[in-house]
């Protein structure tokens, strides 16, 4: 799959965190016919976090208690669809080879999301999960994807939905849509941002040596993330201590000493893994910092210059403008404008 995450915006239920205390709730429809990855590909994101650090609660429910799933395996202990859903922080909703499903079963799990999505404070699909959700109308109005052999029979099953091919995930309010396959993967890790902070997700992703995509109309875990897709375990230790700690006055000498090299070798290192040198690491990090107070704060750019470590307003604003076309506080008026 190609192309990038596009996001429409951050649900207030869905703000990071680095809160560990409380659990994740998430359920899992699971349907005949469903496609593997689908599944497991974002439910090993949950589970990476939970043995690393979060705890999440996952329930596998569906209109049939086994189901063939892979070949001669199937999988039993599904839960029936619950008459009314309890409160869940997720609702994943995997892909399914259409014609595999019985026209009764989808009705009847058409009908059951209509009067239990809302119960969820995030609905995510992966590949034709989308179309599923469409054809329940819950995605009139809303921007949304699904695999790009599908693009098409998305648009015919949900004609007020504005369907969008150039991406592999779109978030619009509480649903977020994905490209499918192991786009699953990557809509994952997004949520797992948005719910539990950059820190956990930056930790899954290096645990399953991948990094997530970037998009310029999503940089928050593009920031956090970009630069990471290698197994250089020292420049690695080097990224962790400034994405723990981004405003710090960072010196190449002593970055070059966690790294257990010679500040020149790791300059070279650092641009030859990572493909930026490490001072334009340091700022992009800050700049995203910059971003995030301003869409959670009413600081004045200021401040908010001075929290992310990037001095003063002039220096944020000269900053931005290597990166971005509109001014700091247009920007800042458009993410704050966002529809819910």
């Amino acid at each position: 799959m190609s192309g990038t995450p596009c996001v429409n915006e951050m649900p207030s239920q869905c703000q990071p965190s680095d809160q560990r205390d409380t659990i994740q709730r998430v359920a899992v429809l699971m349907m005949p016919g469903q496609v593997p990855l689908d599944l497991i590909g974002p439910l090993q994101v949950l589970h990476s976090a939970g043995r690393l650090m979060k705890a999440f609660e996952v329930r596998y429910i569906g209109p049939k208690v086994a189901m063939e799933w892979l070949g001669p395996l199937t999988l039993s202990g599904i839960e029936p669809l619950p008459e009314q859903l309890q409160s869940q922080d997720l609702l994943l909703i995997p892909g399914q080879y259409r014609n595999r499903i019985e026209p009764s079963v989808q009705q009847e799990c058409i009908q059951w999301l209509n009067a239990n999505a809302h119960h969820a404070s995030t609905v995510m699909t992966v590949c034709s999960g989308t179309l599923l959700l469409a054809e329940t109308g819950l995605l009139d109005g809303r921007r949304c994807t699904t695999h790009h052999t599908l693009l098409d029979q998305l648009r015919r099953n949900a004609p007020r939905a504005k369907v969008q091919s150039d991406c592999i995930f779109i978030e619009d309010g509480r649903y977020l849509t994905s490209a499918g396959i192991s786009t699953g993967i990557d809509t994952m890790l997004h949520w797992l941002t948005r719910a539990c902070g950059h820190s956990l997700a930056l930790a899954v992703a290096r645990e399953m040596v991948l990094y997530l995509r970037r998009s310029g109309q999503e940089p928050q875990l593009g920031a956090w993330l970009e630069g990471r897709n290698h197994v250089d375990e020292r420049i690695h230790r080097v990224q962790d201590a400034i994405c723990a700690s981004p405003a710090h006055t960072w010196r190449a000498e002593s970055l070059a000493s966690q790294a257990a090299m010679s500040e020149r070798h790791f300059r070279r290192q650092f641009k030859h893994i990572t493909g930026m040198q490490v001072g334009d690491y340091i700022t992009g990090l800050r700049l995203q910092r910059a971003k995030t107070l301003m869409t959670e704060t009413t600081w004045t750019l200021a401040r908010i210059a001075e929290e992310a470590g990037l001095g003063d307003e002039r220096q944020l604003r000269r900053c931005w403008a290597r990166t971005e076309k509109l001014p700091p506080s247009v920007w800042r008026r458009s993410q704050l404008a966002m529809p819910v």
